[in-house]
Formats: C-alpha cells, sequence, structure tokens
C-alpha cells in the first residue's frame, strides 16, 4: 500500500467529475450507483475540511 493524500477540494472534485459522468449515463441504474459514489465523495470532502480547519 502507498501513502496518498487527498485534500477537500480534491474530494469536491471527484464528486463535481462523477455528477458530470452520471448526467450523461442512459442507464438508471448507473445513474444512481454515480450518485451513490458522488455523495461518498462529496461526504469524505466535507469531512476533510473539517479536519483541515482544526
Amino acid at each position: 500500500m502507498s501513502d496518498q493524500t487527498i485534500t477537500w477540494r480534491q474530494a469536491a472534485s471527484r464528486a463535481a467529475d462523477v455528477l458530470e459522468r452520471a448526467d450523461c449515463e442512459p442507464n438508471p441504474a448507473m445513474v444512481e450507483a454515480k450518485v451513490s459514489i458522488a455523495e461518498g465523495w462529496t461526504q469524505l470532502a466535507a469531512a476533510l475540511s473539517e479536519i483541515e480547519q482544526t
């Protein structure tokens, strides 16, 4: 395993990227999955933002 770090800005960017791909997805099940993934990235971004503020 390698040590990697991610900032809240990077996590937010990933969420936006996933949502953009979901917007172009014709399969409703895949849209739902991608939205769920984006929500996870958004939650991570929020948590990282809180950590960085302390």
